[in-house]
């Protein structure tokens, strides 16, 4: 029997029961959507005889009765999810307007800054060929973006720097990143200077070379505007150092000369033995005298005449005239007025920092402070330039100036105190004692 039921899902059946043998009818049907049956039997005698068909109807009813209300149960049940996931699905659609609105105007802020940067940009693949360029690449190249983008690095390099490229690549796809110096020929022939920083990125889907190139041309004229006013300056003092030698100094050791040659010769007619060795002696005197005035010459007179505080902000003044870097000295709290080897390596020591600032940093700001607290002179130096990693530049040699900064320091008993790493500057504090000529302390309140 429920083979039966379970194949032809609707209908009716008759069996005869094995116990009293009294005919029964079965009626039943099957629901799909909610996948279950309905099954009714009843027995076939006289007495059942006249409601089968009323069962047969009621059981039909109650059926579809039942299957309306649960079709209604989960029409309601399907409703309230249905629109609850079409509620996330606006929610979600919304947020992706958002989040490609947002995108849009990410994208419109970097072309912007893309096309409106006063650096050039470039962006290649990893032979060197133009993907993308900026405005400022295109104007300073004298080149159009069509033109530019079916060149490369090759085509744009001087010859001194052509040969260079392919090793630049190499060292950014070893790193992700590279900083350095190279020359680009324009349309028109000029050659310009560049700072090149390059580092891999992603570009459309792929990895290609961000390079940024800051012209450095005017900051390389203002160099050598520097160090060939520091070459004449040293020509100079040389000139005059030679010419005091050979007029000041070299009259009297002369003339000690022909007393001596008089003193030998023992020809003695305008004078006695004891004259010309007094006179001898009054040169000699003389000698020491003109041979330490000419010593005191190589000191800068304003820090013999005035001191180390007058000094400093002399030379300051004539550095901030240049228009090469902007230095604020204050010197308020400095009050010793002895002047020495202490003050003379100072002074260098000054000169030295700002002559390597302007070189490499590519600082805007210099801060100096000196105090002087009874018999210690302290310096504070500070720059805002990029700064370096100080034990590399030791190490690789290129810290050449700055071990003799601090080998003179150490030679007077002083401290060196750097700090600094790439991208934040670099600060300096030097300490010294003053002593005098026999290595005591000096107490400036005493």
């Amino acid at each position: 029997i429920t083979q039966t039921i379970l194949q032809q899902k609707k209908g009716q059946i008759r069996y005869t029961g094995n116990k009293n043998g009294g005919e029964r009818i079965i009626v039943f049907d099957y629901f799909k959507d909610f996948e279950f049956y309905i099954v009714a039997a009843v027995s076939q005698n006289e007495e059942t005889k006249g409601l089968i068909s009323q069962i047969i109807k009621q059981s039909i009813l109650y059926g579809v009765i039942i299957f309306v209300l649960l079709s209604l149960f989960v029409f309601f049940i399907t409703n309230k999810k249905l629109y609850r996931y079409l509620e996330q699905i606006e929610d979600s659609n919304k947020q992706l307007r958002t989040v490609h609105k947002a995108l849009e105007q990410s994208e419109n802020k970097f072309q912007t800054l893309f096309n409106n940067s006063s650096d050039e940009v470039f962006v290649a693949d990893f032979k060197g060929k133009f993907l993308e360029l900026n405005k400022s690449a295109c104007a300073s190249l004298g080149y159009t973006r069509d033109e530019l983008l079916q060149m490369n690095f090759f085509d744009v390099k001087t010859k001194k720097y052509r040969q260079f490229v392919s090793e630049n690549i190499k060292k950014i796809q070893e790193k992700g990143h590279h900083t350095y110096e190279t020359e680009h020929i324009s349309k028109s022939g000029k050659i310009i200077q560049y700072e090149m920083k390059s580092k891999i990125v992603e570009y459309e889907g792929t990895k290609a070379i961000l390079s940024i190139a800051r012209n450095i041309s005017e900051r390389k004229a203002m160099q050598k505007r520097i160090v060939q006013t520091i070459i004449e300056t040293e020509m100079k003092e040389r000139k005059r150092f030679s010419a005091e030698l050979h007029d000041g100094l070299g009259p009297i050791l002369s003339t000690i000369k022909l007393y001596s040659d008089l003193i030998k010769k023992g020809n003695f007619t305008n004078m006695t033995l004891e004259e010309a060795v007094s006179n001898i002696d009054e040169l000699v005197e003389l000698a020491i005298s003109s041979a330490k005035e000419i010593s005191n010459n190589i000191t800068p007179n304003v820090l013999h005449d005035f001191g180390l505080k007058v000094a400093i902000n002399e030379f300051c003044s004539y550095v901030n005239r240049t228009q090469s870097v902007n230095i604020d000295v204050d010197t308020s709290e400095y009050t010793m007025e002895k002047t020495g080897i202490e003050t003379t390596v100072l002074y260098q020591t000054v000169k030295e920092l700002i002559n390597n600032t302007i070189k490499h940093a590519q600082a805007q700001n210099i801060r100096i402070q000196l105090k002087s607290n009874n018999n210690q002179i302290i310096l504070y130096y500070r720059d805002d330039g990029v700064g370096f990693n100080l034990d590399e530049k030791l190490e690789s040699g290129g810290g050449l100036g700055l071990n003799n900064i601090v080998n003179k320091i150490k030679t007077l008993k002083g401290s060196c105190d750097f700090n600094t790493r790439k991208g934040n500057g670099m600060f300096l504090l030097i300490s010294l004692k003053v002593e005098d000529e026999n290595g005591k302390i000096i107490d400036q309140e005493a």
